[in-house]
């Protein structure tokens, strides 16, 4: 059986115009490596959006979490066309296990991946339901519990503080993430 993520992912950019795919591939390429030190693919990029979707979807997107997702969409240089793909891809029968198996276990990619989703989580409050997704996750993507509290705590404050404008606490916080997944 197939990773209902990474096939839905490999339909959608088969659709794709090779000028309008080169041209994300390019964008989404140089955004990542500025923004995480982590040279991403687009299709890797539309993954971890997906997987980010799934986590911060355990309690209902709720419209301050669909708007980081695509903030995060943005940061990362993936054109709005592109989003559509993320946004209108359903979860119904999607797991952990399918988000964990699209990333190498126990690299920064998994770390940023557990990184990502409890920030997105984190913009209207992480649930009770989110906070044990997100533990789940980041043991299915081979992580040490250690680093994975770390990651949950910081990504929890940076989550908060990007929603309440803090620019300073977020530059904090996000060295501090850096540092983080460097550990991994």
């Amino acid at each position: 059986m197939g990773n209902p993520i990474a096939d839905s992912t490999t339909a959608f950019l088969s659709t794709l115009n090779a000028t309008v795919r080169e041209a994300a591939e390019e964008a989404v390429g140089s955004n990542s490596l500025r923004m995480t030190g982590l040279q991403l693919t687009l299709e890797e990029e539309l993954n971890l959006a997906k997987a980010i979707k799934l986590v911060a979807s355990a309690d209902g997107l709720s419209r301050a979490e669909r708007s980081a997702l695509q903030f995060l969409m943005i940061m990362a240089g993936i054109p709005n066309q592109i989003q559509q793909d993320v946004l209108q891809f359903e979860l119904e029968g999607v797991t952990l296990e399918h988000a964990s198996a699209l990333f190498p276990p126990g690299s920064r990619k998994a770390a940023y991946v557990l990184s990502g989703a409890t920030t997105v989580a984190a913009f209207d409050g992480l649930s009770v339901l989110e906070k044990e997704q997100l533990r789940r996750l980041g043991e299915r993507l081979g992580l040490a519990k250690p680093l994975v509290e770390a990651l949950i705590d910081n990504a929890r404050e940076l989550g908060r503080a990007m929603g309440e404008g803090e620019r300073s606490e977020v530059e904090q916080l996000e060295r501090a993430r850096q540092v983080l997944l460097a550990t991994a």
